[in-house]
């Protein structure tokens, strides 16, 4: 009986790496999948049994093959990951808006004076008067659509801040969910690896959004927190992130943890970080820039103008309106002004005098003080903005270039150890089938040696 008692221990165990074989096969491709493997162990002899080999083998447990500093090697990398591609993707359109021909404010600032230079050939020349006006609205419209499109990332911005907080939200929620769960299935002695990759998928989706630290206690929950500490999940609790805006559109961020409601650092790292990042850092100077742009170039522009005469022999009426708050855009032109108001004369008396006009084209090397630029030229200062945006962007390309490659180092190695190799699957299901099947025989032998025993009797 002893045969065949140990030949059946070792098709059972057969059996349960089969089954654990097949498992792996069939979730050889899915996503945050960690293998498992059957552990076995040796059943000794029965005390006192001196001519007793053992009593066969027994599985102790099945479980995952996972290593604690690969996975966090994971998290930690999809931190960095989701913070440079989130900003990658913005900068790469406003980058786009910003230096497209039809649409950059360089080229309206040269088509402006380029219209002037034209116009200095005859003063008095209704036509070019004409197109004078006609370039300054272009260019009008060209600071107009380009802070629109800036207010309109903003607002997209703001829409992913909002839906990434409540994704956020969504996570600790199920962290927490899955601390219980596993707690429970635990003191079941059910198998807790589909619980485990559950779980480590969405800490691994919460770490590319903010920046976290996960510490494992001694029940195995997973306790997350913030890089400051303030607590996203501890134990079955999770806390809520909320954002709010002041009238003036300041935005805080506040968390709820444990009834107790406290600030919160918009300096969260991933992808929500990186909203905040590139909003501050990105598109409020550039909005500060180009209103500072058109209002000085709007006071340079209408003082010269006052300083002259046009065709009627009268001073000089503004072109352009600085409107800095108008939703509409910051420039705009004076909607009664009519070509021969364009005092491009210096004399009252001489309306073919293109004195004045001159001193409009200077303007194009007149240095302007403009926010965050310093004392520059209008071409100037259009220049710097691109270039400053392109070697932001430049810059973020290669952080996220570098933060891609180290996530996906990272994904790799994790999976040289805990990922489903499918040659070694196939070699454990010949070996472990070849192992049922021998266990059989030793059973069928067992039996047939047991029946010529009793056909003795």
């Amino acid at each position: 009986m002893d045969m065949i008692n140990i030949g059946y221990s070792g098709a059972s165990a057969a059996q349960v790496q089969l089954n654990v074989t097949a498992q792996n096969t069939a979730n050889a491709m899915t996503p945050g999948y960690t293998r498992q493997v059957a552990k076995t162990s040796t059943m000794g002899a029965s005390p006192g049994a001196l001519n007793s080999a053992g009593n066969g083998v027994q599985v102790d447990s099945i479980c995952r093959v996972s290593n604690p500093y690969l996975v966090n090697q994971v998290w930690f990398a999809a931190t960095d990951y989701g913070y440079y591609t989130t900003q990658q993707q913005y900068l790469t359109q406003l980058e786009t808006v910003l230096s497209d021909e039809n649409s950059s404010l360089n080229a309206g600032f040269d088509n402006f004076f380029a219209a002037l230079n034209a116009a200095s050939t005859t003063p008095d020349d209704p036509a070019l008067r004409e197109q004078v006006l006609s370039e300054a609205n272009a260019l009008a419209l060209r600071f107009n659509n380009t802070t629109r499109y800036i207010h309109s990332q903003s607002s997209e911005i703001v829409s992913q801040q909002q839906a990434t907080i409540s994704q956020i939200n969504t996570l600790t929620v199920g962290i927490a969910d899955y601390n219980q769960k596993i707690a429970e299935a635990e003191a079941n002695g059910d198998n807790l690896s589909a619980l485990y990759d559950a779980r480590d998928q969405m800490v691994e989706q919460l770490s590319g959004m903010v920046d976290i630290q996960v510490n494992i206690d001694d029940r195995g929950n997973y306790n997350v927190t913030l890089q400051n500490g303030q607590p996203l999940v501890s134990g079955q609790q999770s806390a809520t992130i909320k954002m709010e805006s002041s009238s003036g559109g300041e935005q805080s961020l506040t968390l709820t943890f444990a009834g107790t409601t406290s600030n919160m650092t918009m300096a969260t790292g991933g992808s929500l970080g990186a909203l905040f990042d590139y909003q501050h850092k990105v598109l409020d100077p550039l909005t500060g820039t180009i209103n500072s742009i058109a209002q000085q170039f709007t006071t340079a522009v209408n003082s010269q103008l006052a300083a002259g005469y046009d065709l009627n022999g009268n001073p000089g009426a503004p072109l352009f309106i600085y409107a800095g708050d108008s939703p509409d855009g910051p420039l705009m032109i004076n909607p009664d002004i009519t070509p021969d108001q364009l005092a491009f004369s210096s004399a009252p008396d001489a309306p073919g005098n293109g004195n004045n006009l001159q001193a409009l084209i200077g303007i194009a090397g007149q240095p302007l003080t403009i926010a965050n630029l310093g004392t520059v030229t209008v071409g100037s200062a259009c220049t710097s903005i691109i270039s400053n945006i392109g070697i932001y962007s430049r810059q973020n390309q290669t952080e996220a270039e570098s933060a891609s490659n180290v996530y996906s180092e990272a994904q790799n190695q994790w999976s040289s150890v805990s990922g489903v190799s499918m040659d070694e699957e196939a070699v454990n299901l010949i070996a472990y089938t070849q192992i049922y099947q021998a266990n059989l025989k030793v059973i069928s032998t067992g039996a047939k040696i047991f029946d010529s025993v009793l056909e003795m009797f």
